[in-house]
């Protein structure tokens, strides 16, 4: 049960770091920014997808191997939220032109099929931003999850021996 609660701790906190990854642009922008709450619901489902599908398996081996440190959940989730992502790297996509807005500058990102430096400074950007959201969301995974497992003390009777 404890993992449970973990796991959807771990899914909970996604859209608060989201929210904190757009706070600048947000802060920046002269318009509003539509769609935040579809963006949110959205960035809760991935997340809901990804903990139960790399993140419980990924947990139970370490706990398996009697490794479930924050240290070694840390880097499980850095690589974990990283990892989806990392697959989808620049190509050549023959004639595609693109370009984009890149903190506040327009800049191609794709010239007649060819990926620029901007295509992959965006992908290395992204792989980063994953990593973030797996690296917090094991944080938070492991700390609900040994506040959950430390047994209550507050039940138990003391040692006084009075009364």
């Amino acid at each position: 049960m404890n993992i449970w609660i973990a796991a959807l701790a771990a899914v909970v906190v996604q859209p608060l770091v989201f929210l904190a990854r757009i706070a600048p642009d947000y802060l920046a922008s002269p318009q509003p920014l539509y769609g935040i709450g579809f963006m949110l619901l959205v960035v809760a489902v991935v997340a809901a997808a990804v903990v139960l599908i790399l993140g419980i398996p990924a947990f139970l081996v370490l706990h398996k191997l009697h490794r479930e440190s924050w240290v070694s959940l840390a880097m499980a989730g850095l690589v974990l939220g990283a990892l989806p992502t990392a697959f989808s790297w620049p190509s050549h996509l023959e004639g595609f032109s693109a370009g984009q807005n890149w903190h506040g500058k327009y800049v191609e990102t794709y010239v007649n099929g060819a990926p620029t430096t901007y295509a992959w400074l965006t992908y290395g950007e992204g792989i980063l931003f994953f990593a973030l959201h797996g690296l917090v969301g094991a944080l938070v995974f492991y700390a609900v999850w040994r506040l959950r497992e430390r047994p209550n003390k507050s039940l138990q009777p003391t040692a006084s021996g009075g009364s």
